[in-house]
């Protein structure tokens, strides 16, 4: 299995676990990152994950690719405020503070997305946009 990877602007093609865990680790050297995950086909656009992440403030967002179902995670509920993300092509985006679930987390939810071929990660609380 191959998906595209597009970490702020750069895509390359993800063939591997390895592979994965280089581009991960990349990320992290970032201060902050856009990250996409895509299951493509020749034919279609199949399902996405993306990771936004600004220092230790990160939140995930699913799409499904075979309709306009997406879903971001949930974290603390109870948080307040909202967290700023420099996006690629430069915009600035704010999120509420309730959706940040930690880096850690979204960097397994990323390797489950790829390990399950694109289905949405279950270690992650969602909710549909």
């Amino acid at each position: 299995m191959t998906m595209e990877l597009n970490l702020h602007g750069e895509a390359r093609a993800i063939d591997s676990i390895v592979a994965l865990e280089q581009a991960l680790q990349q990320a992290r050297a970032l201060a902050q990152c856009e990250l996409w995950l895509t299951q493509a086909t020749d034919a279609e656009q199949g399902p996405a994950l993306c990771m936004l992440r600004n220092g230790g403030n990160a939140w995930l967002m699913y799409l499904s690719g075979q309709d306009d179902l997406s879903f971001h995670s949930l974290g603390d509920e109870e948080a307040e405020g909202a967290c700023s993300y420099l996006l690629t092509n430069g915009q600035v985006d704010e999120y509420p503070e309730a959706w940040c679930v930690d880096v850690n987390l979204c960097e397994r939810a990323i390797v489950a997305f790829f390990r399950t071929d694109g289905a949405r990660p279950a270690i992650i609380a969602w909710e549909a946009d």
